[in-house]
Parts: C-alpha cells; sequence; structure tokens
C-alpha cells in the first residue's frame, strides 16, 4: 500500500498559520496587547517543531513532556512576561483554544468527507480550525467577561445579628479597600434594602425617615445598636471625605466551594443605594483569601 505524501512545506506552513492565530487569541483572552513581530516568531518556531515531526530520528521530542516544554517556550516568546499568574492563565487558554479549533476542524473534516475527492475539500478544515480560533479572539474574552467571569467571582454569604440572619450573594471585589478604623479589619459593602430585615425597628426608622446624614447618625448613636455602630470613611469620586455608615456583625461565613470560613466582629457598611441585580454585597479580596 502507497504511503500518503507529506511535503514539509505545506505542513510548515499550515501549523504557522495555525500557530498564529491561537496565540494571537490567546493574547487577547488574558488581555494582552497581541505583538505581532512577537507571534510570528513564537509561530514560526511552532511550524518548524511541526516538521521535524516528520523525521524518524527526532521521534524523542515528540513525547508530551516536551510538548509542554515547547508549548511554554511558544508563550515566552509570544507573550510578553507579566507574572506568573498571567503565564498560567495564558498556557491554559493556549490549550484550551487548541482543542477547542482541534474539535472544529476534526467535525468539518467528518462532514466533508463525502466531498474528498474534490481538491480543496480537504483543506477546508484548516479554514474551519482558523475561523474558530478567530471567533474565540474577537468574541471569546467578552463572552467569558459576562457568562463565566461572574460566576466565578460571586460567593453565598450568610450574615448573623444578635440572633438574626440573612443570607445572599457577594461580589468579589478587589477594589474594596475600606477597613474597620478600631479593628483594621477589612469592611463587606451590603444594599440597606436587603440587609434592613435583620435590623431593629429603630435602625431601620433611623435610615429611612432621614435624608440628612447628620439627623440620621444622631438617631443612631442613641439607638439600640449604638454599640454595634461605625463610621468607615472612604474616597471616591467627587467625594474625599465621605463617612459610610457601619454596623458590626457577630458572624460572617462565606461559601467557598466546600468550605464555610467563618468571621467574627466584621463591620458591614450599608450602602443604600443598589449594587446590581446579581449581588447584594461587595467582598473584599482579603476575606476570600483568607478562607
Amino acid at each position: 500500500m502507497d504511503r500518503p505524501e507529506v511535503y514539509a512545506d505545506i505542513t510548515f506552513l499550515i501549523n504557522f498559520v495555525m500557530d498564529f492565530i491561537i496565540l494571537w487569541a490567546t493574547a487577547r483572552m488574558v488581555r494582552i496587547t497581541p505583538g505581532l513581530s512577537r507571534i510570528g516568531v513564537a509561530a514560526f518556531l511552532g511550524g518548524l517543531y511541526a516538521v521535524g515531526f516528520l523525521f524518524p530520528s527526532l521521534q524523542l521530542f515528540y513525547h508530551f513532556p516536551f510538548k509542554v516544554v515547547f508549548s511554554c517556550l511558544m508563550l515566552v516568546v509570544a507573550l510578553p512576561f507579566s507574572s506568573w499568574e498571567v503565564f498560567t492563565r495564558a498556557l491554559v487558554f493556549f490549550y484550551l483554544i487548541n482543542f477547542t479549533v482541534a474539535g472544529a476542524s476534526i467535525a468539518c473534516s467528518y462532514m466533508l468527507q463525502a466531498d474528498a475527492a474534490h481538491a480543496y475539500s480537504r483543506y477546508l478544515w484548516l479554514t474551519a480550525g482558523v475561523l474558530c480560533a478567530l471567533l474565540i479572539g474577537i468574541y471569546g474574552g467578552k463572552w467569558i467577561g459576562r457568562r463565566i467571569v461572574p460566576g466565578l467571582l460571586k460567593f453565598g454569604v450568610e450574615m448573623t445579628f444578635d440572633h438574626r440572619s440573612c443570607s445572599g450573594k457577594g461580589f468579589l471585589d478587589t477594589g474594596n479597600k475600606l477597613r474597620d478604623p478600631l479593628t483594621n479589619k477589612p469592611v463587606i459593602i451590603a444594599e440597606y434594602e436587603w440587609l434592613k430585615d435583620c435590623l431593629p425597628a429603630d435602625v431601620q426608622e433611623a435610615m429611612d425617615s432621614n435624608s440628612d446624614e447628620e439627623r440620621m447618625l444622631d438617631e443612631l448613636i442613641v439607638s439600640s445598636w449604638s454599640r454595634r455602630l461605625r463610621l468607615i470613611p472612604f474616597t471616591s469620586i467627587g467625594k474625599n471625605n465621605g463617612m459610610l455608615v457601619g454596623i458590626r456583625a457577630d458572624e460572617v461565613k462565606v461559601e467557598l466551594g466546600r468550605d464555610y470560613p467563618r468571621y467574627e466582629n466584621l463591620v458591614i457598611g450599608i450602602y443604600r443605594g443598589k449594587l446590581s441585580s446579581n449581588y447584594q454585597m461587595l467582598i473584599p479580596a482579603e476575606i476570600v483569601e483568607g478562607g
């Protein structure tokens, strides 16, 4: 039986194109501005590596460990190194995109196998792979940002105040640097409307009936929860010396997968507006990392 002919130049060209598009899509997914010259050099190396597979004397370098090492080398060449965390994410996306593109190419090849006699149909799988990688690079980051990331950054939270408890969803907020001035512990921000049922009647009345902050504070100071009261200084756009009313919770439990770390005496900053329709709290990164 005659063996199929494999041409080194075509092998190089196909792998160069695929590696270039996949590395470009990887850069887009990790939000790195892709340098086309660096990606071109890395893709060139990838094409040479693919050609080397045609030589039996080099088969040792195509075992799994060497493939992983060469993948890392391609990423080092293609993308500027900023941190190990970003590099790890890039490596994961690189393989995910590779698997997705391979799946699209195989599916296209299978669907068109009846037309294999036509001269150009055998190369349509390459077009399918390129289109798949382009779509991932253009739309993948937006889709993950809208559909996947919010789900990964949301956590179930349960708060207890004097035998009253309320449960909801908290969103990881790396920009939340608020701290309790007395204990220096991080502060969770929660919507007032969600937290309202956990507050005693006199605290609710003080919050609801006063638009003037000074009058509201005067009433909160003499309320039944005056010992739980905290004033949290903050700075935001248009407000350099703001004060956020906070209430000390007896216990806060955060659902982190199978773990439920508990935190005692954390202060909950009360936000009188609406944070989101999907969550009611902003959780500082320190609390999640501490879990």
